[in-house]
């Protein structure tokens, strides 16, 4: 199992303390790949090398990004089927019977629900279901699923050549159209639950969405040539002008507030994408 971290010194331990409590007797190991933390997330993730399988913290800081660590880490891992989830997540109690029962498949993607903001009981009540999808999976093209929750087989992981570091955003969409280029589909595991961590600040919110519209249109500039449809320009303009004509509410509503910053992050990063990419991605 690998998760990267990055400065994850304030939420890796639940996620640590939630895959100690998981009741499963197989081999597994858990590699940590910090991409050079700054703060204590390694003294953290030492705390629980007790608790946890052949659990250890690898330098993963050569390449600043989140891809370049899940990398590291499977080039370190040791099984045969590398599991990747994120360090300010928590999975579910039963989360990892259900992921290595599915491990005869090549890829395999638990399910995700909102979390909120963490408490001391997190995984005692699964939220609702997030409407986390790839950055570009709905559009017609081909299925995507989130790399913090997400297993692939060794073999899969080493003929795609992992996990594109070049990309803004979007490098688990990007893994999944891979392996379904290949002749890969993603098998499912809806009760392979993870707790998503919503963004807790609107600065955050607009910084994650926004990398997510750059990513959306770097993904097109990569994939059409291989048949990624190009986003609708209509359905664009009608979006942009949702969030035009939202503004108001979102000003004083703070309950549309949050919705309204992550649409309009994602139009803005789509536009500098489509410019910084030379594609029209809307």
């Amino acid at each position: 199992m690998i998760i990267p971290a990055y400065n994850a010194g304030p939420s890796i331990e639940a996620q640590l303390e939630a895959l100690a409590a998981q009741d499963w007797d197989g081999a597994w190991e858990v590699v940590v790949a910090d991409n050079g933390s700054t703060d204590d997330t390694v003294r953290r993730v030492a705390r629980w090398e007790g608790a946890l399988p052949k659990l250890r913290v690898i330098d993963a800081s050569a390449v600043r990004g989140a891809s370049h660590a899940r990398n590291a880490g499977a080039h370190e891992a040791n099984g045969a089927t590398l599991l990747f989830v994120d360090a300010d997540d928590v999975v579910a109690a039963d989360w990892l019977v259900h992921m290595a029962g599915a491990a005869r498949h090549p890829l395999f993607a638990g399910s995700l629900r909102e979390a909120g903001e963490f408490d001391g009981d997190a995984c005692a009540g699964l939220g609702r279901a997030t409407r986390w999808s790839g950055v570009l999976g709905s559009a017609g093209f081909l299925d995507a699923a989130a790399s913090n929750n997400l297993g692939v087989s060794r073999a899969l992981w080493e003929q795609i050549g992992g996990f594109r570091e070049t990309l803004v955003a979007g490098e688990d969409t990007a893994f999944c159209w891979d392996a379904q280029l290949l002749g890969h589909r993603i098998y499912r595991v809806p009760k392979a639950v993870v707790l998503y961590r919503m963004r807790s600040s609107l600065r955050q919110l607009w910084r994650q969405q926004y990398q997510w519209g750059v990513g959306s249109a770097q993904l097109y500039a990569v994939y059409r040539s291989v048949g990624a449809p190009r986003p609708s320009i209509s359905g664009a303009l009608v979006r942009w002008a949702g969030v035009l004509v939202s503004a108001p509410v979102a000003v004083f509503r703070p309950s549309a507030r949050r919705e309204w910053v992550g649409r309009a992050a994602r139009r803005v990063g789509r536009l500098v994408g489509s410019m910084r990419f030379h594609v029209v991605s809307l």
